[in-house]
Formats: structure tokens, C-alpha cells, sequence
């Protein structure tokens, strides 16, 4: 069968806080409303911009990251996991940073371009009215496919016919622009942005109105992929049906997970059994593993140790397997401090205190060894990841070695025993399914730790 041709673009900028994931937004709004059906992604490791996708769209996000599937490192898994989750009319992937930020040091490695190159999907790049002069030259940094602009927190007396052939003259398109307003403003976070807000909906629907004005909609047709028979072929492991049950913390404490490692649980056979460590009195029946994703559970400190039953019902689980990452990680200690300082109790299989500090602790894309056998990472098995927290711990374990992409700094992490793996570290497991198949000779009795 031949090829065909579908939407597909993907929405960067120069650097972060350019105001891509309100533009993002307002296009997934747009395309919607027209009757178009999304599949929406988001480039590197970030949770929250995927939420703010899923809430405006109302269909599931993806990450596409480019240190955990790149592409010299697990040749075609980027490709493959874009083309697997392309099931709408029209993709579209937001960009993290700016276009060519990746590995510090390292030129364009692992950055929103590198997946576009990679999935061969063109780039609209999102700019303030200040950096017009300054495009030409960011563009000749590294190759790239950016091919139209649109211009953000345009002033109201602007010259539009001037400043569409500015963009002309450096063989751009200029797709759109939005006038300056003040209320289109989405709460920050750390280095990204609050979890989603009611009032999302309706900043999102003023900025579209707005937007679809200025849109050149036959300039976005242009913005095509050609897709083969074979590339969105959903993977089927599950041929015996589930065979396991696990218990999966989802609550507004607890809610950092990527769709893809839900998806390789499912295709080993596992039923995700979501639960609220906030507000259920216990664990699930009748389960195999547990999972603590990461959140803030700085947040939700108070209800959280305040939940005794939960807390015991985690604690009494003694032959069920614990996968804890960050914010999980710390719910897991003696106890755990919240934003202000305040010291609560916390489910007590990690004997430390995790405690608030000023600044990140640790930042940015690692890989991980593991320095012995555990029930889900054998000796010497390397997986990627990455860190992004402001707390700490007394204790973070010292079952792996982390260091970092760009090996400026290395480090030990995460505890382990026949019941816990728990670390600050992010787990992702496409691409690294041998972590699950590891769990499931565990749980099956195939080896010991």
C-alpha cells in the first residue's frame, strides 16, 4: 500500500517562556472546534504541559523524548512511538525550551529540533514581537525545518504588512500573531507550570478566538507527514490475557506518570488498578505490584499523613513489590517535610527524612547502572532517566550509579531490598521494557533478590 498524507507540525521557539503552550493550546482549540481529531505530544520528560493538553484536546498526550529514545542510542523508537499514537487527523507536538536547547554543552543532542529531524515533521516557531530581530541569526545556529512563525504579544499598532515581509524576506511564513494581553497568562512552577487550573478552559478559548483571525489555515495545510501502512501497527504482547494486578497511585498528590509506561504495562499483561493514597482507606485486593509515581506530595502533606490507614495498608504490604519515583519516593520516608517546613509522617519503608531545599538538587537527563540484582533492574543493566526536584533526602540510596548525559556530575541513588526500588529518579519504560520483564520473573518466582 502507498504512503499517505497527514497534518502534522510541530509548535517550538527560541526559548522557554515565549508562550508555545498557550499557542499550542489555542491551535489544538481551533483544529477542534473545525472537527479535526488531535494527537498531541510533547518533546522531553515534562509531565504538566501534557495535562494542560490532555484537559484542552480531551484525548491522551505522549511524550516523545530524545535522550530516552534517542535515536543513535534506540534506533527508530522515537519514530516509532510518534507514529504508534498517531490516530487523529492532525498531530501535533509541542516542543520543550527552545528549539535547539538539549544536552548542556552539546549542541543541538536531545532537543525539540532532533525530533523533528527525526520524525520529519516541520516546525512553526513561536516568537515575541523583540526577538523578530534576532530569528535570522538563531536560525543559522544548527539545521533545522522550521518553515513559519507566529508572532506573540504583538503591540496593537503594529504594521502587520511590514512585519509579514520581514519573516518573508528570511523564507518564512508568517502562519499568525496574537495581540498582547495580559490576561493570557498560565501560572508558572519551578521550571514549568502549575498542574491545570479551571480557568485554563477559558483562557484557552480567548486566545483561539483571537488567533484564528491572523491564522493562514492554507499555509498550516501545507504542514504534511507521510505515513506508511506499517508505522502505526499498535504493538499486542498481551496474548494470555492479564496476569497481574497492579496498584497505581493516582490522585491530585500522585499523578507524573507517561502514557507510554501505562501502555507497556498493558501489553505485559498488567491491569493498571488506580488508587488514591489521599483518600482510599487501603490498597487495592488482590494485587501484584504497587506503583508511586511522582506529584507533590509536599502539597498534600497534611492528607496524606493524616490517612493512617493508607499509610499502614502500604507499610503491611510486605510481600508485594513497591515502585516509587520522586514525589512517591518521599511519601515513602519516616517522614517528609511540606513547602513551609512542616514535618509529617509518611509510610516509613525508607528510613530518612525528605526535607525542602532552596534550589533544584538535581536537574537534568542521567543514566543509570545498576550494582547488583533487584526485582526490577539486574546487575549491570543500564537504563536513562532524569531528575527534577527541589527536595532532598537523609538517605537517597546507593543501589545505583547516576551520572549525567553530558557526564558533568555522577552520583549514587535509589534503595532497594525485596520490597522497595525508589529513587528520585523518573522511570520510563518504553524502550526499556526488560525492566518489566524483570518484574514479572520476580513475581512469577523465576529468581530471587
Amino acid at each position: 500500500m502507498n504512503s499517505i498524507d497527514k497534518k502534522a507540525f510541530m509548535v517550538s521557539a527560541m526559548k522557554s517562556g515565549s508562550g508555545k503552550t498557550l499557542i499550542t493550546l489555542g491551535l489544538i482549540n481551533i483544529l477542534k472546534k473545525m472537527g479535526k481529531t488531535i494527537s498531541i505530544y510533547k518533546t522531553g520528560p515534562d509531565y504538566i504541559d501534557t495535562m494542560y493538553h490532555e484537559k484542552i484536546a480531551g484525548s491522551p498526550s505522549t511524550n516523545l523524548d530524545p535522550f530516552f529514545l534517542e535515536p543513535d542510542f534506540k534506533p527508530n523508537e522515537l519514530k516509532n512511538v510518534f507514529f504508534r499514537n498517531f490516530l487523529g487527523d492532525t498531530a501535533i507536538i509541542e516542543g520543550a525550551m527552545g528549539l535547539f536547547d538539549g544536552v548542556y554543552g552539546e549542541g543541538k543532542r536531545c532537543s525539540a529540533c532532533i525530533v523533528s529531524e527525526e520524525i520529519s515533521v516541520d516546525v512553526i516557531l513561536v516568537i515575541d514581537i523583540d526577538e523578530l530581530e534576532k530569528l535570522e541569526e538563531y536560525l543559522q545556529k544548527f539545521s533545522h525545518r522550521v518553515k513559519a512563525v507566529i508572532v506573540n504579544k504583538l503591540p496593537y499598532d503594529c504594521n502587520i504588512e511590514l512585519l509579514n515581509r520581514k519573516i518573508n524576506a528570511i523564507n518564512l511564513v508568517l502562519l499568525g500573531y496574537l495581540y498582547h494581553d495580559e490576561s493570557y497568562h498560565i501560572e508558572s512552577r519551578h521550571l514549568g507550570l502549575y498542574e491545570p487550573q479551571r480557568d485554563i478552559f477559558s483562557i484557552v478559548e480567548r486566545v483561539s478566538d483571537r488567533l484564528k483571525k491572523s491564522l493562514d489555515f492554507d499555509a498550516l495545510d501545507k504542514f504534511i507527514v507521510k505515513i506508511k501502512p506499517s508505522d502505526n501497527i499498535v504493538r499486542k504482547l498481551n496474548s494470555k490475557g492479564t496476569k497481574h494486578r497492579i496498584a497505581f497511585a493516582y490522585d491530585e498528590a500522585f499523578s507524573f506518570t507517561y502514557a507510554e509506561n501505562i501502555k507497556v504495562l498493558q501489553e505485559y499483561g498488567f491491569e493498571i488498578v488506580k488508587f488514591s493514597p489521599i483518600y482510599d482507606k487501603k490498597l487495592p485486593d488482590n494485587i501484584s505490584a504497587i506503583w508511586l509515581c511522582g506529584g507533590y506530595p509536599e502539597i498534600y502533606a497534611k492528607e496524606l499523613s493524616s490517612n493512617t490507614s493508607m499509610l499502614n495498608s502500604i507499610y503491611e504490604a510486605e510481600d508485594i513489590p513497591i515502585i516509587a519515583e520522586c514525589g512517591g519516593f518521599i511519601y515513602l520516608h519516616e517522614s517528609f517535610e511540606d513547602n513551609n517546613g512542616e514535618v509529617f509522617q509518611g509510610v516509613g519503608l525508607i528510613e530518612a527524612k525528605a526535607f525542602k531545599t532552596p534550589k533544584l538538587v538535581r536537574f537534568g537527563y542521567i543514566e543509570i547502572e545498576a550494582k547488583s540484582d533487584s526485582f526490577l533492574m539486574k546487575k549491570n543493566q543500564k537504563i536513562r532517566s532524569h531528575e527534577f526536584h527541589y527536595f532532598d533526602s537523609t538517605n537517597n540510596g546507593d543501589y545505583a550509579h547516576a551520572i549525567k548525559a553530558n557526564k558533568s556530575k555522577e552520583w549514587d541513588c535509589i534503595h532497594t531490598n525485596k520490597r522497595v526500588f525508589a529513587g528520585f529518579p523518573h522511570i520510563y519504560l518504553r524502550g526499556y521494557e526488560f525492566l518489566i520483564e524483570n518484574l514479572i520473573c520476580f513475581l512469577e518466582g523465576n529468581y530471587n533478590v
